[in-house]
């Protein structure tokens, strides 16, 4: 049986071969062929190129801003139907478009450029570094803090029997406390800000086992001293000082009370003492009392008591006054 051939109207030749044409070679000649109608212009028979096409004002406006007025210049072809643009310049806007969204979303700017603080664009130097932009290097020294001026509270209040007699077992004293507060918003512990210490003078008079006719014996007045432990370090193992972050207390009992009393054989007559605080920046290194330094106004204690010689066993009132409360805005000197 024989095999039926298409017809040479259906074929193309190669080499003088009759063949079949391929559908790709088809496709290009509709196109081909589509292309040479579009070619043919509406104005007397002329002729547009393929590649240009009309361009409206806010297309102009687009691509100038797209491209700048420059490379537009050069796109922009003059004809009796105004500028055309080449139809390349069309899928560049597009793709600069693309790429400016890709931008805006993104976390950073472009690689070549970085941002200023006050948010604008500078080109990158040489180095790759901006150059109103300075780079830092190795860790951030650490800025100290301000010790600002802190406040100093005091309280008190007697602390002692009623009574006393020459063969008793009297306790006759005092309780106070002198707290010293960092400053408001400081970081820096109190302890590690400022040098604060108490200093006490003090006077009696007292009857003892050797007083002739019960004279009283007098202590006299001592001078400013710096009062016991109540200065840096801050030793609170004993529990006269607490040393806290925000402040620092002085915890005291001045007088014959606690582990110091007044024993049978003694009689307290009199008896005043004096305390005051000074506080300054904490210099580093050892303390001392050296100035400059703030010094509080002195807080007084006083006690007297009226022993009648002729009735010796007589228990007699004990007249007191405490030196009271006060608070103190410290000026640190300079």
């Amino acid at each position: 049986m024989a095999v039926p051939v298409p017809s040479c109207r259906q074929t193309v030749y190669t080499r003088g071969v009759c063949a079949v044409p391929l559908r790709k070679d088809r496709e290009e000649d509709e196109v081909a062929t589509k292309a040479n109608r579009r070619a043919a212009g509406p104005d007397s028979g002329r002729r547009v190129a393929p590649e240009l096409r009309q361009v409206d004002p806010g297309m102009a406006t687009a691509m100038q801003r797209s491209v700048g007025n420059a490379t537009f210049g050069r796109m922009i072809a003059q004809g009796p139907s105004g500028p055309k643009v080449p139809h390349a310049a069309l899928g560049t806007r597009g793709k600069k478009r693309a790429q400016d969204e890709v931008v805006e979303r993104g976390d950073s700017p472009p690689a070549n450029q970085q941002k200023t603080e006050a948010g604008a664009a500078t080109r990158a130097t040489r180095s790759g570094k901006a150059g109103a932009t300075p780079s830092v290097k190795g860790k951030e020294k650490r800025v100290e803090e301000e010790i600002g001026n802190p406040t100093l509270v005091f309280t008190s209040g007697y602390d002692g029997d009623a009574e006393q007699s020459l063969n008793g077992n009297n306790d006759i004293g005092f309780e106070q406390t002198a707290t010293l507060r960092r400053a408001d918003g400081m970081q820096t512990p109190a302890a590690d800000a400022y040098d604060f210490w108490q200093e006490v003078s003090d006077e009696s008079r007292q009857i003892v086992p050797t007083s002739e006719n019960y004279q009283p014996k007098k202590a006299p007045r001592r001078a400013w001293g710096v009062d016991g432990p109540f200065r840096p370090p801050y030793n609170d193992e004993d529990g006269n000082i607490i040393n806290a972050a925000d402040r620092i207390t002085f915890v005291d009992n001045p007088g014959f009370s606690t582990s110091t009393r007044m024993s049978a054989g003694y009689f307290l007559v009199d008896y005043t003492v004096r305390f005051r605080w000074k506080v300054r920046k904490k210099q580093g290194g050892r303390f001392t009392k050296a100035e400059p330094f703030w010094e509080s106004d002195e807080m007084v204690h006083r006690v007297t008591s009226a022993f009648d010689a002729d009735n010796p066993e007589e228990a007699v009132r004990v007249n007191h006054q405490a030196a009271g409360n006060r608070t103190w805005n410290v000026q640190l000197p300079n």
